[in-house]
């Protein structure tokens, strides 16, 4: 008992120690809380994958009823900026000269229905893509239904997302982005600063055990990193109305878990490298590009080679994204919810491990 007192004692006052660090040092604050809230403001507005004002032509050489509903489908969506024009050669010289990005053309041919075609400026390809699947779904549902139109009408019915709107899927995303950034970077400054100015000689000198140091270390940034993520999910919640079907339950101890990971993480870096600015460097490269570029945010893992899907699925952040889809969007999966939670807790328990060893009182050599 009196060794746990003493403990206590010494990792109360560490934690108090690096509480007034916090306070005088502003930088933390400023990764913990400021930064988060404009990440999840400027990248919700910022970044979209609805497409919108789509600069449109079309050219109707058929005039008939049918081409006339698509025609008038086409201009009544509010998604294109629609221009009819009278003769191909004025469309296509539009479309030339980047004054529309599209160009639907309806005329006549040997077969019994009208023949349309899509000309889509395919500079971006993934928008180009996008307008595709836009104008054919416009055109085709205007006539759907009718006799001399597709024999077969396919009504899509959109589950979990039923509007289609890209914050929904981009608001879980961002989360990954900035509880990597916030938890990882707050971190991997401590150990290496502590160096830098002399005074981690000082801390081995106490009396104060390894596992004192590391709570101290990690607790004032895990409550500040929750306070970032508490006022994300105001954001979220009731700045973009994402739903929050799987529970806060879910969302909470995914991103308690995955912050912990982070801080973990940071330490290692920080007690690796004890340099500022190696260590920054470093969390960056390790943190923030896989967690953009492997976590299924912004690449589609399952278009990915096979070799990448496996090196994802040896990351943290590719469970974490799955585990706030859940809890946002779509809820229920309990198996799923299980298993990656267990290997969030993991990778913590494995990060604060490593950490435990770079918090040894012993001098490099």
């Amino acid at each position: 008992m009196k060794g746990l007192r003493l403990w206590t004692m010494h990792a109360a006052a560490l934690t108090l120690k690096e509480l007034r660090q916090i306070l005088r040092d502003k930088s933390a604050i400023l990764l913990g809380v400021v930064m988060p809230v404009m990440l999840i403001v400027l990248f919700g507005y910022g970044i979209s994958f609805d497409v919108r004002n789509i600069r449109l032509g079309v050219v109707d050489a058929e005039r008939t009823a049918q081409t006339e509903r698509m025609t008038q489908g086409l201009v009544a969506n509010k998604s294109f900026q629609t221009r009819v024009f009278t003769s191909r050669s004025a469309a296509f010289k539009a479309l030339e000269d980047f004054d529309i990005e599209a160009l639907a053309v309806f005329e006549k041919s040997n077969a019994p229905a009208v023949s349309r075609q899509i000309l889509v400026d395919g500079i971006d390809a993934p928008r180009a893509t996008m307008i595709v699947n836009a104008v054919t779904g416009v055109a085709g549902g205007a006539i759907a239904g009718e006799s001399g139109g597709a024999g077969v009408v396919v009504v899509p019915r959109i589950w979990f997302n039923e509007s289609v709107i890209s914050t929904w899927y981009l608001v879980p995303g961002l989360f990954v982005i900035v509880l990597t950034l916030t938890g990882c970077m707050m971190t991997s400054l401590v150990l290496a600063r502590e160096w830098e100015r002399g005074t981690m000689e000082a801390m081995i000198a106490t009396p104060a055990a390894p596992s004192a140091i590391l709570v101290s270390k990690t607790l004032p940034y895990f409550c500040l990193g929750m306070l970032g993520w508490g006022l994300c999910m105001a954001a979220a919640l009731w700045l973009y109305d994402v739903p929050l079907r799987g529970g806060f339950g879910i969302v909470f101890a995914s991103s308690a878990l995955y912050l912990l990971m982070g801080l973990g993480l940071g330490l290692v870096i920080s007690g690796a490298t004890r340099s500022q600015f190696l260590a920054s460097q470093i969390t960056v490269l390790v943190s923030f590009l896989p967690a953009v570029i492997l976590s299924g945010f912004i690449f589609d893992l399952r278009s990915a080679p096979a070799w990448a899907d496996a090196l994802a699925h040896c990351l943290p952040p590719v469970y974490y994204l799955e585990l706030l889809k859940n809890g946002f969007l779509t809820g229920g999966m309990q198996d799923l919810v299980f298993r990656n939670m267990t290997v969030l807790a993991l990778f913590a328990a494995s990060a604060f491990a490593a950490a435990y060893f770079f918090c040894q009182k012993r001098l490099r050599k």
